[in-house]
C-alpha cells in the first residue's frame, strides 16, 4: 500500500472512530397514524435520546374537521397515567403540547377525542 493510501485509511478510520463516539445533543422521536380516509394524529418529542425525559411532547391532529376549532387530546404516559390536554387550531391543525417530566420506559401515546386513532412513540432510558 503506497504511503498516501495508507495516511488516507488512517485517518478515515480517525475520523469514523470520533464520529461514532459523538454523543447526539437531541434525538427526536416522532410518530404519525397513517389512514387516507379517517384522521392523522401525530405525537412527537424533542428530549435526548436514551433518556427518561422526552423534552416537550407535542401532538397534532394534521386533517381536522374545517369547523374544529379545539380538541381534547388523552395523553397516556408508560405505566398507564392518563392526563388530557386542549389542541387549538394552528395552521389547518390541531395542536397541542406539554413537558411531562421523567417517565418509565413504554409508550407514550395520543389520542384525540372524535377520532379513533392513537399514536404511539417509545421512551427508552439507558441511563
Amino acid at each position: 500500500m503506497s504511503r498516501s493510501l495508507r495516511t488516507l485509511a488512517v485517518g478515515a478510520t480517525a475520523a469514523a472512530l470520533l464520529t461514532s463516539m459523538e454523543v447526539p445533543a437531541h434525538a427526536a422521536a416522532s410518530a404519525c397514524t397513517h389512514h387516507f380516509s379517517g384522521p392523522q394524529i401525530c405525537i412527537s418529542t424533542n428530549g435526548e435520546g436514551g433518556s427518561a425525559n422526552p423534552g416537550r411532547v407535542t401532538t397534532a391532529w394534521t386533517n381536522p374537521p374545517r369547523d374544529r376549532t379545539r380538541a381534547t387530546v388523552h395523553i397516556t404516559e408508560p405505566g398507564g397515567f392518563s392526563y388530557t390536554l386542549t389542541a387549538r387550531r394552528r395552521n389547518g391543525q390541531l395542536i397541542a403540547s406539554t413537558v411531562p417530566g421523567l417517565l418509565h420506559d413504554g409508550k407514550l401515546c395520543a389520542r384525540y377525542k372524535g377520532s379513533s386513532r392513537t399514536a404511539c412513540v417509545l421512551i427508552i432510558n439507558r441511563n
